[in-house]
Parts: structure tokens; sequence; C-alpha cells
């Protein structure tokens, strides 16, 4: 009692000329592509800015490092340095070599200054460095200042205050 049917294709030819040319997967192609696109974007735009904060950060921990060896320095000569002897603003222009040489506690002060002004511009982009007293104490204060973003920064401020400032790092010495 079973009746038994046979389905037979369809020509294409015998289909409507709208129904075999929708583009349906055409347009769900493009959808995705450009999805797929904007997630590559977003994700080069992630490693950018991973990039430059891991230059920000090495770039602070050279400066604390640098200025934490200055520091040592000033302590290993407290003659010079409670003479004043490593106040300083700008680099010295010659300094001893008191490597092979003997050298005074002031002529030591002058060639530490000059080795830290090396390893400054050596570590740091426009790395420079400052030591100034507080007034009648025995406590001292290193400014290191470097051009982050190699903008050609020249301000002073610490902290920084805006984008025309040099970033920097601050450290109290006391003798």
């Amino acid at each position: 009692m079973f009746i038994k049917t046979q389905l037979r294709p369809t020509p294409t030819s015998a289909m409507p000329a709208a129904r075999r040319q929708r583009g349906d997967t055409m347009i769900e192609v493009l959808v995705t592509v450009i999805i797929i696109a904007v997630g590559v974007l977003g994700a080069a735009a992630l490693q950018v800015t991973t990039l430059k904060n891991l230059s920000s950060s090495h770039s602070a921990s050279a400066a604390a490092i640098v200025a934490e060896d200055f520091s040592e320095r000033m302590l290993a000569n407290p003659i010079a340095t409670l003479a004043d002897n490593y106040i300083h603003t700008t680099a010295p222009g010659v300094y001893p070599d008191c490597v092979t040489n003997a050298c005074t506690p002031a002529q030591l002060a002058t060639f530490d200054m000059g080795t830290w002004w090396a390893e400054l511009a050596g570590v740091l982009p426009a790395g420079r460095g400052q030591v100034t007293r507080n007034a009648g104490t025995n406590t001292f204060v290193l400014t290191v200042r470097w051009d982050e973003d190699r903008s050609g920064s020249t301000g002073t401020n610490c902290p920084t205050q805006s984008t025309a400032d040099l970033e920097c790092f601050r450290l109290n010495v006391t003798i």
C-alpha cells in the first residue's frame, strides 16, 4: 500500500533568475572579513600600546638605577658631598681620570659627575641629571630627566605638568 514517488531534481534553467542570484553568501563573507579586519587592527593597536609602556617602564627603571648608583658615589665620598662638590645642573666639561690616578675628594666628585652624565646619556633618551641640596640640611635631591617621547621637550617641572616637560625621577639622599 505504499506509493512510491521519486523526486527529480529541477534543472537550474527552470529556476527563476532572482532565486539563483541572491548573493546572500557574498554579503556574509564580506561582513566576516570586516569583523576579522577590525579584530586584527585592535590587536595591532594593543601591541603598539604594550611596546610604548614597556619602553616607558624601562626608562624609569634605568633612571632609578643610575640615580641609585650616583647616590652611592656621594655616600662613599662624604667630604666632597658635604662641601657641596656634587651640586650641579650641567655636565662637567672635562673631568680627571680617577680610575688610574689618585684624586682628591673634590676631583673624585667631578669624576663621578662626568661618569654619571655619560651613563645618563647612554641609557636614557636625552638623559640629564641635577643635584641640589635642601637648605640647612644634609639632604640632597638627585633629579634625573629624560625625553621619553623623543619630542625635543625641555621643560623641567618634576613631576611633569605638561607635554613640554621631560619625564623625571627624584631620589633624596641624606648624608
